[in-house]
């Protein structure tokens, strides 16, 4: 019988996350076949498959590593898609590795293979992959623990760069944010594409915000319950009011 065990996933944290531009340690221990270890060469298949969970109550998707993409695992049929392969220490007890780098690795879309968490997800797992060349058997180990990534800037309170899991290749987004010393934003200058154009987004934690839409419409709007306070002179042309009894809008003329 082949026993294959569950895999080991040692990561640099973020909080209670991996660090998203740190290696995660795969390991895994010993294959055995009838309690004897098996090595590389007594085995026809050897790697492992990465699961995403992209949201709660979402069936997981499969990592295809010949195809750089991600599938839905409820539609996978044997034959399985490509394991990435493990290295092999004999001299270790936990002699089966690999590395999984959150930061870096695309899909074949050019995207990022992997994302950082919100709300908690998406999370990921690991499954070993083994088959034996003398018994003809192959195991598929239990799930590793689940994990998430979190960036190592999350713990910075200055964020700038592109947007949330964005390239600045390829970026649709470019933000500046500020964060108070628990980590919460409360301020912040946002660009984001939109065809022709940009808008543009200048908010804070009250809730305060304008905006510079893409057809030139600027649109200022205070937290909830407080007024807009102009200091000086206010030169303008026709304005459009709502009365305060709620009727249709008038023209001040």
């Amino acid at each position: 019988m082949l026993t294959v065990a569950k895999p080991q996933l040692n990561a640099d944290k973020v909080g209670a996350n991996a660090a998203y531009e740190k290696p995660v340690d795969l390991r895994v221990a010993p294959v055995l076949l009838d309690g004897a270890p098996l090595g590389p060469d007594a085995l026809s298949a050897f790697g492992y498959f990465v699961y995403r969970q992209a949201a709660p109550g979402l069936s997981p998707d499969i990592w295809d590593d010949a195809t750089k993409s991600w599938k839905s695992e409820s539609a996978t049929v044997v034959p399985r898609p490509a394991a990435v392969q493990l290295g092999y220490s004999a001299a270790d007890a936990q002699p089966w590795r690999g590395i999984i780098v959150g930061a870096g690795s695309k899909d074949s879309d050019g995207k990022p293979q992997f994302a950082t968490a919100s709300n908690g997800y998406p999370i990921y797992s690991v499954r070993a992959w083994f088959v034996a060349k003398s018994a003809d058997e192959a195991m598929l180990s239990a799930p590793s623990d689940n994990i998430a990534f979190s960036s190592v800037t999350d713990s910075n309170l200055v964020a700038i760069g592109a947007g949330d899991n964005e390239q600045p290749d390829q970026a649709t987004q470019a933000r500046v944010l500020l964060k108070d010393s628990v980590l919460r934003p409360i301020g912040r200058l946002l660009i984001e594409r939109d065809s022709p154009g940009a808008a543009v987004t200048l908010d804070n934690a009250s809730g305060a915000s304008v905006v510079l839409h893409p057809d030139g419409r600027i649109e200022i709007t205070p937290a909830p319950g407080r007024p807009v306070v102009i200091v000086g002179d206010l030169e303008t042309g026709r304005v459009t009011y709502t009365p305060a009894d709620g009727s249709a809008k008038k023209v001040l003329v």
